[in-house]
């Protein structure tokens, strides 16, 4: 069986309890926070079926690498820790509902399954970063216009 890594959706849906054993990050235990999530999280990890890794330096790059091939600089710290990890624990599957994770996990040719929206991505997205006002395009996320000073929004380019 491949190995089953989780992101804070998971947690949040408890789905961690559906499998022998699965692997995450630090930043996804960060983001759990309401109480029940916590407590079956702790308990959990204490009995050993949660494994927590740091992802190593090289995979972080790796994953930033993959991110940029689809100009997504919207990944959080959060997302970029998962796909390093499952770069590192390769054949895996990442449980995920962020639609932007699972682009580059698809991208990664990696495995991937929603964990409670029932859906995923299809087929690969590039992105740009567009003006909301002036519409000045930019290949990498600012937050202002660097023309107008108005919002710079993520914006998805023609299928592939």
């Amino acid at each position: 069986m491949d190995k089953i890594i989780l992101d804070t959706a998971g947690f949040l849906a408890g789905i961690e309890n559906a499998f022998p054993r699965v692997y995450t990050t630090a930043e996804v235990i960060s983001e759990v926070k309401d109480s029940s999530s916590l407590m079956n999280l702790n308990m959990a990890i204490s009995s050993g079926k949660v494994i927590v890794f740091k992802p190593k330096e090289s995979s972080v790059k790796e994953a930033l690498s993959y991110a940029s091939k689809v100009k997504d600089y919207s990944l959080s710290k959060t997302d970029i820790s998962i796909l390093a990890l499952a770069l590192e624990l390769k054949p895996c599957v990442v449980f995920t509902d962020d639609f932007s994770l699972q682009n580059v996990l698809k991208i990664a040719e990696i495995d991937y399954r929603s964990v409670k929206v029932n859906r995923k991505i299809n087929e690969i997205r590039e992105f740009y970063y567009k003006c909301e006002s002036c519409g000045k395009t930019y290949s990498k996320y600012i937050e202002k216009c660097n023309i107008c000073g108005s919002r710079v929004i993520k914006t998805r380019r023609n299928n592939h």
